[in-house]
Parts: structure tokens; C-alpha cells; sequence
């Protein structure tokens, strides 16, 4: 029975591992630097290795590099930003080369993986902000997702379409009729983002953080 459950446990393990896309995935044993870590830890971070994700605010394309602001949302075990959850703040992404701002659109849902660098001041809004920041080395844009409403629907020459579970008494001879089924696709992203109360306010932890400590980007 031991056996057993350590089997389970270990199958477990390693679907767990698998759950993440490739190019999202590191070497085992890597230690991810949180969001919040970033934040708090300064120096002591930089370098290390983080996977952040969220939605995309903007793209800000420079002569060599490309800068994305995110707003940060926790990631679910598919390293999916689960934005079914409060957001405490906004990062940016630097990548080296153009970025498309059609391909990164406003609103999509992102994942980066990367290192940790430098945090980078800007403004959000009329507010000085503090930018947690990371060198992505690779990323991946989350699909839209479609939602298959399938059902199966009655029609009645007297009554029309109905639920198959539904009878309707009519005056002319209602009743049951043929069946067929319906598909209703649904279109979503999959996600409705609880973003800041307002777009142009900076979360109050991250305005602690005394600009000095990183750099505007004016090349």
C-alpha cells in the first residue's frame, strides 16, 4: 500500500512539472524570486531567476529593446496568470529586439521568465511609480479561450426550439419533436482582470520605494 502512494505521489510530481509550458520552464532545483521578494529585497535579488505573469498594460519600443508594462497577477500550476485574483502592483519586461505592440496587445494575458534587474522608475499616471523589473529570456502569449456551449434542443412545428427537458403543452397540439444539437461558441480571454481602482494610481507599497534606487530609461 506504501508503494503505492508513494508511486501516486511521485506520478503526481511529475505531472505537476510538466504542467508548464517548455519555454517557461527552468532547471530543477531553481529557486523563483516572487513578485513580493523583488519588491523587498533589493540588491539580494538581482540576477536571480523569476517568472512573473499578468496582463499587459503597454509596449514601449526603443532602437534596440523593447519595454512591456505588466500589471502582475499570481500564477496558477500552469504558470497562466490567474487574474481571478487581487493584483498588488505593475512590473516591466525588458526584451531585447522589437516587440510588435499588435502581437502584445493591450489586455492579453503574458507570462515572462527571466532575471531580475534593476528596478526602473517611470510614472503611472501623474505618479512617480518604482518598476520591479526583469530581462526576459523567453515568454509566452496565452490563447484566447473559446467556450463550447453544447446543448441539445428540441424543435416543435407549434413551438419551436425548447430543452429537450422542458414539455410544452400547446393549445394546437404542443409536445415533444425531434432533437438536434446546438453549438454556441462563446468568445472570451479567458479572464476579466480586477485591476487597481484606478489605472493612474500606483499601489502605496510600491510608491514607498525611494526612485533613487532605480533609473528612467531615456535611450
Amino acid at each position: 500500500m506504501l508503494l503505492k502512494v508513494l508511486f501516486a505521489s511521485a506520478v503526481l510530481l511529475l505531472s505537476g512539472c510538466a504542467m508548464v509550458p517548455d519555454n517557461l520552464a527552468v532547471p530543477d532545483g531553481t529557486t523563483l524570486v516572487s513578485y513580493q521578494q523583488s519588491v523587498t529585497g533589493g540588491e539580494e535579488v538581482t540576477g536571480r531567476t523569476a517568472r512573473w505573469g499578468g496582463v499587459i498594460v503597454g509596449v514601449e519600443n526603443k532602437p534596440k529593446k523593447t519595454f512591456v508594462e505588466v500589471v502582475h497577477f499570481p500564477l496558477n500550476h500552469y504558470g497562466r496568470p490567474n487574474t481571478s485574483e487581487e493584483t498588488v502592483g505593475r512590473f516591466k519586461v525588458q526584451i531585447d529586439g522589437f516587440v510588435d505592440p499588435i502581437v502584445f496587445e493591450k489586455g492579453r494575458a503574458v507570462t515572462f521568465v527571466g532575471n531580475v534587474v534593476t528596478p526602473l522608475a517611470g510614472m503611472v499616471g501623474e505618479q512617480p511609480y518604482m518598476y520591479p523589473s526583469i530581462k526576459a529570456r523567453d515568454y509566452h502569449l496565452w490563447r484566447e479561450v473559446q467556450t463550447y456551449d453544447v446543448s441539445t434542443l428540441y424543435f416543435n412545428y407549434n413551438t419551436g426550439w425548447y430543452s429537450p427537458f422542458y414539455y410544452r403543452h400547446h393549445p394546437f397540439g404542443g409536445g415533444w419533436g425531434f432533437g438536434t444539437s446546438r453549438i454556441r461558441v462563446i468568445e472570451s480571454r479567458g479572464f476579466t482582470p480586477r485591476l487597481p481602482q484606478s489605472a493612474d494610481r500606483a499601489p502605496a507599497q510600491l510608491q514607498k520605494v525611494p526612485p533613487s534606487r532605480g533609473k528612467i530609461i531615456n535611450d
